[in-house]
């Protein structure tokens, strides 16, 4: 119960308004995937090969994404990067599945109804994965802490957003192997918007 009112009073705080430095948080991303490149780039032709099939992606794009941000919690923390925590998301598959199951659907009629709507839930449901992974939330508070905290400063998690998307353009017009860098990249720089915001749980 302490970590849950913990939790509430955090994003109670962050709704309220808070400053992101996205040059900061993209330096820290940075400095995250470089602790351990070879790992997050082997780990991202893995999860190439999931999110290839549109099925795949929907069942297993949330342990993917769950993985990949416990990868950039041990680099924060200077511990070794092992083969098992490729597969540390998949521990949580069910709770991760209707979450990705939810979010897919609700960014689904947004832009079926109308662009806009599609984007922003998309930005506000951003954090929605690290919620479950880190603070052992359900899948609906997931997505409404996630909202809840985009809202305190959702331009500037818009524009990272729109940020990390242009680099990662860039990676694949670099013959497509850029994407190799740049989609650790981005994981790693939104767990360190989070971390910033937020944090995350110890361990």
């Amino acid at each position: 119960m302490e970590v849950v009112f913990d939790i509430q009073n955090k994003v109670k705080v962050a709704s309220k308004g808070y400053r992101l430095s996205i040059e900061s948080t993209l330096q820290l991303g940075f400095n995250l995937f470089r602790k351990a490149p070879a790992e997050f780039i082997l780990f991202t032709l893995l999860g190439m090969v999931i999110f290839s099939n549109p099925v795949s992606g929907v069942l297993l794009g949330g342990p993917v994404t769950a993985s990949y941000f416990h990868m950039a919690r041990l680099a924060s923390r200077d511990r070794q990067i092992e083969v098992s925590d490729f597969f540390k998301g998949f521990e949580k598959t069910g709770t991760l599945l209707k979450m990705n199951l939810m979010i897919s659907l609700v960014i689904l009629l947004g832009l079926i109804m109308l662009v806009l709507p599609g984007i922003y839930f998309a930005t506000g449901y951003v954090f929605s994965p690290l919620f479950v992974w880190f603070h052992d939330t359900s899948p609906a508070d997931a997505l409404r802490l996630s909202r809840k905290t985009t809202s305190g400063n959702f331009a500037q998690i818009f524009l990272l957003l729109m940020i990390l998307a242009g680099i990662n353009l860039l990676g694949v017009m670099a013959l497509g192997v850029g994407v190799l860098l740049t989609i650790p990249f981005s994981f790693c720089a939104v767990y360190a918007a989070f971390d910033d915001i937020i944090g995350v749980s110890t361990e």
